[in-house]
């Protein structure tokens, strides 16, 4: 693919507001979810265990598991591919795609990292304590709503180009499904509070470190597919050996 000479997003040009602002709130979301933990590990947990008391009624229950999938990487990934595709269609360039790529892995990475290491155990045991080897804080459900859903969106509306309309509709309805991943994990049991809290920190901070690597990055970078990079990288090392073999 090969993207316009005009940037059709109208960015990249050097380390602006468009950088600062993101960073700076991303940076904040991190410094609550710092504190928001240690809550967590203290004053938090009497609010953790009343909400996670009461089996989910019966009839719920089916309606409440259909309703869980939306946070499933099964269904929110193909939405963001989708939100990929228009957009590599409309400017002609890899580069949204990476940015998804990096972005989800990222998130996915950070996620497991953490439940590893602070091991907060799951409702089901009945213990909310921390570092006992579970795997319930920060919950995956909610990080990927808000950073999978939320990216589409960013995508779409900085490089598809959506009316702004829809971009505040759009946003309306991942802070929609936000609350109702919220609702369907603490109604079923599945995750504390706080984890559910926690989850949507995380990926809200990972979000708004894309928007700032997004618009730091020179709009000539991430521009070309995989196969190009690699063809790229292999004759950078046919280079580097030949150079090897002179010497």
């Amino acid at each position: 693919m090969r993207r316009p000479r005009e940037d059709p997003a109208g960015r990249h040009d050097g380390w602006g507001s468009e950088v600062s602002s993101p960073l700076a709130l991303a940076g904040f979301l991190f410094l609550v979810f710092v504190g928001f933990t240690l809550l967590a590990m203290g004053p938090l947990i009497s609010i953790d265990t009343y909400f996670n008391l009461a089996p989910p009624p019966r009839p719920w229950v089916p309606v409440l598991h259909v309703m869980d999938r939306i946070g499933q990487r099964a269904v929110c990934l193909p939405v963001l591919a989708l939100a990929v595709l228009l957009s590599c269609r409309r400017v002609r360039s890899w580069r949204p795609a990476w940015l998804a790529a990096g972005a989800v892995f990222s998130l996915n990475l950070l996620v497991l990292v953490l439940k590893v290491g602070l091991g907060r155990g799951q409702p089901e045991a009945a213990n909310p304590a921390f570092f006992v080897g579970g795997m319930a804080y920060p919950s995956g459900h909610t990080s990927n709503i808000l950073l999978v859903y939320g990216l589409a969106v960013f995508l779409l509306g900085r490089y598809r180009r959506i009316g702004r309309a829809w971009t505040v509709l759009m946003w309306g309805l991942v802070g929609l499904l936000s609350v109702a991943m919220v609702g369907t994990s603490l109604t079923l049991n599945w995750h504390w509070f706080a984890d559910l809290i926690a989850g949507l920190l995380v990926g809200g901070a990972v979000l708004e470190l894309v928007v700032a690597v997004d618009a730091v990055t020179p709009a000539s970078v991430l521009d070309r597919g995989p196969v190009a990079v690699l063809l790229a990288l292999r004759e950078r090392l046919r280079g580097l050996l030949e150079a090897r073999q002179r010497t």
